[in-house]
């Protein structure tokens, strides 16, 4: 059986289906064309040596007033604001007590308010 040489189109055509686009490309990652040939990009490169607990699910960039950049990452088990390759858990703590939700006492006109705590002692808390 002899070799037969294969000519694609360069370039990616998403405007038609991939059963359409025969002799072309419909998709790619991290390619790019050269003489009419794909090749490789070198890909992903680490950004930070730190790290964060769980899979990124989100990222959200954003300036501060004073001209600061920060990137808020979303993750499946917290919440972080990246600043100069640092990750910073803004997670708010969740907090309960033997009684399941966190639970308050007040009085009508008292400045007292009751918190439980984690061992159901009562203490204070004067407004």
């Amino acid at each position: 059986m002899p070799l037969t040489k294969l000519q694609f189109r360069p370039g990616v055509n998403r405007e038609t289906t991939s059963y359409t686009n025969e002799g072309g490309w419909f998709d790619g990652d991290k390619i790019r064309f050269r003489f009419g040939v794909p090749e490789k990009i070198g890909g992903w490169e680490r950004a930070t040596e730190n790290t964060f607990l769980g899979t990124c699910r989100a990222m959200k960039p954003f300036v501060a007033l004073d001209g600061s950049r920060y990137m808020g990452l979303g993750t499946n088990l917290k919440y972080y604001i990246e600043e100069g390759g640092a990750y910073f858990d803004i997670t708010p703590i969740r907090s309960t007590t033997s009684a399941g939700e966190v639970t308050f006492s007040a009085t009508n006109g008292s400045s007292t308010l009751t918190v439980p705590t984690q061992d159901t002692a009562q203490w204070p808390v004067i407004l």
